[in-house]
């Protein structure tokens, strides 16, 4: 989920995260947890029911990079041997700890995820991430590491299993608020440059991932228009001002980061208001694949 980079301050709040701005990050899930297929032995998948079957013996080791808070980590550990949840933000972890005391969840920086010698010990079944990778890898000079580092958690065969921003996500919201800043002086290339995101074409993606050793099993790209919340705090207001704060820092006053949030808001009204009922979409563009470590590496 978060990429929060050291010595910057740590922008994720559960409460802000999971309960007022994206509750359908861990809710919008039934397909990337059939395609991680979580195996409790003796079993038949479809994720065994979106995690609804009865429990056998326990199979799965499995390590999920960019954790956040921790509530998709946690209805999927109880049906597996192992689960092991990582997220770059102390708050997340933190909250993550105090909700769920009985998974393991750690703060580690993603992007250095080869460096960890904890759990690099290619001792997981399955690595996974949703919604996390688009921000752990936006920097391309570590973009290596991480995929290394999934790579040499995993067991000989072991599969990543990942969901994230593909081409295009969010592109509406994302160019609006690039437009703000630039109405407000900030010069197009230094606001483009602080986007937080990675949002790569499959074929980018592939090739970043079979680079590191795997093989590419499969994968897709889907358009996902997702109804924001409605709540105080939330909708695309909220939305900005969360997702979007590394933009806003550009602005040297409150003032202007409220007037720059303001301009996008009522850009994209026109633009992303359902005329049946009044909810606000925005075009989500969901990167899945599965990729595997050769079944004889060590």
């Amino acid at each position: 989920m978060a990429s929060t980079t050291p010595n910057k301050t740590d922008i994720w709040s559960a409460d802000s995260y999971g309960t007022k701005v994206a509750p359908f990050v861990a809710a919008l899930t039934t397909k990337i947890v059939e395609w991680l297929d979580p195996q409790p032995e003796g079993n038949d998948s479809k994720a065994a029911v979106h995690l609804g079957f009865e429990l056998s013996k326990l199979v799965d080791e499995i390590l999920d990079i960019g954790c956040g808070e921790g509530v998709l980590t946690a209805k999927i550990a109880p049906h597996v041997r192992r689960m092991v949840g990582i997220d770059a933000s102390p708050n997340m972890i933190d909250s993550f700890n105090k909700t769920f005391p009985d998974v393991d969840a750690r703060v580690v920086d993603c992007r250095y995820l080869d460096r960890d010698t904890s759990l690099c010990t290619a001792s997981f079944d399955k690595v996974f991430s949703n919604a996390a990778l688009h921000w752990i890898l936006r920097d391309e000079t570590t973009r290596a590491n991480t995929i290394k580092g999934c790579y040499d958690a995993l067991k000989p065969g072991g599969l990543l299993v990942s969901e994230s921003g593909a081409l295009g996500n969010v592109a509406e919201v994302h160019a609006a608020i690039i437009g703000a800043l630039v109405h407000q002086g900030i010069p197009v290339d230094v606001a483009r440059n602080a986007s937080p995101w990675w949002f790569p074409s499959i074929e980018a993606m592939r090739a970043l991932v079979e680079g590191q050793g795997f093989r590419w099993v499969r994968g897709e790209v889907e358009l996902r228009q997702t109804e924001l919340t409605s709540s105080e705090g939330g909708g695309l207001e909220g939305w900005v001002r969360l997702f979007g704060a590394n933009f806003l820092e550009l602005l040297p006053t409150q003032d202007k980061k409220d007037a720059a949030v303001k301009a996008v808001v009522q850009v994209l009204e026109g633009v992303g208001r359902r005329q049946h009922d009044g909810a606000f979409t925005v075009n989500y563009i969901r990167l899945r694949f599965v990729a595997q470590k050769d079944s004889e590496s060590k």
